[in-house]
């Protein structure tokens, strides 16, 4: 009889690096932050906090641009994000209110794709982001008609000018470090995407990857929704 003993299982060599958890969580959102939470304190690339949003074009095909995602709520499951509501996007949302999102972090190997309809955030969410923002990204806000065509970068230059003589603002007033006060355009807030289904992925060796996919109902309720329990599945790679 030999004594030679077996080699272990060649199939375990797939199952080496991240995997998600054997017993599926209730909710995808908690792997999700703790994900963009990593991302984020790591820096690994200036945005982290991008994700790619994709609508509906009224030609029936799909538009696709990169945002930033600035608020992640696990309760009741929803990502906000803040944009020109007169743009391609927010003209195809005013049309078809249902997004496909997805972030993705190459550098550890995660993706995140969320599926749901979408509503406008509240005025008081908008304007309080808004105050936040860096003094030229507030008046970039009022100068940009976004999306509509313009004959030259210096046209778009006088565009400028012509705002801050609206607003009166200077240079000196710019350069003074005094704070200013620029009011909320009412063509300029947030999008809150309600997550109707949620799949995460994790890169694997050999392209077997590890997926599931979290699905719940949504039942529409005033300017928000009910929200059925999470289902979780599974995928192949």
């Amino acid at each position: 009889m030999s004594s030679k003993q077996p080699e272990s299982n060649p199939v375990h060599f797939y199952d080496e690096g991240e995997r998600l958890p054997d017993q599926l969580p209730d909710s995808p959102f908690p792997i999700f932050i703790e994900w963009f939470d990593q991302a984020w304190a790591e820096r690994l690339t200036p945005n982290a906090n991008s994700m790619t949003v994709s609508t509906l074009h009224s030609d029936g095909m799909p538009d696709a641009r990169v945002v930033l995602c600035k608020l992640i709520d696990p309760q009741p499951g929803s990502v906000v994000f803040y944009t020109n509501y007169n743009g391609d996007k927010g003209r195809q949302l005013d049309a078809v209110p249902f997004v496909s999102a997805s972030f993705h972090w190459d550098f550890y190997e995660r993706q995140v794709r969320i599926r749901g309809p979408v509503v406008k955030t509240t005025e008081a969410e908008s304007d309080a982001y808004f105050a936040s923002r860096g003094l030229e990204s507030r008046l970039g806000s009022w100068i940009s008609d976004q999306s509509r065509p313009i004959e030259s970068r210096d046209a778009l230059m006088e565009k400028v000018a012509g705002v801050m003589e609206k607003l009166g603002l200077d240079a000196a007033a710019l350069m003074s470090g005094d704070e200013i006060v620029i009011p909320r355009p009412p063509h300029w807030g947030g999008y809150r995407i309600h997550a109707q289904s949620v799949e995460l992925w994790v890169g694997g060796v050999g392209r077997i990857h590890d997926r599931a996919r979290w699905d719940r109902e949504l039942t529409k309720a005033g300017d928000g929704f009910t929200y059925g329990a999470w289902s979780s599945t599974r995928l192949q790679p």
